[in-house]
């Protein structure tokens, strides 16, 4: 087992179910059985927000090499 991702990976789970009970209306008893899918709802959250985050920044990295190279306003 590979402490440098247990252990944060182990607060990042608390604290997704201690925020989850905070927000809704679920008990902690009663948000730790939908704990296992939050997790999985705010990663691919998170996926997705970096999948965008990665295709609009290589959009501009792409826009701006074309305007150096081709020398010419659009």
């Amino acid at each position: 087992m590979n402490l440098r991702v247990t252990i944060p990976m182990v607060f990042a789970v608390l604290a997704i179910w201690l925020v989850g009970a905070a927000i809704t209306k679920y008990s902690l008893a009663q948000m730790a059985y939908f704990a296992p899918i939050a997790v999985v709802v705010v990663g691919a959250t998170i996926g997705i927000v970096l999948l965008w985050v990665k295709v609009i920044l290589e959009s501009t990295r792409q826009r701006r090499a074309r305007r150096r190279g081709s020398g010419a306003s659009p």
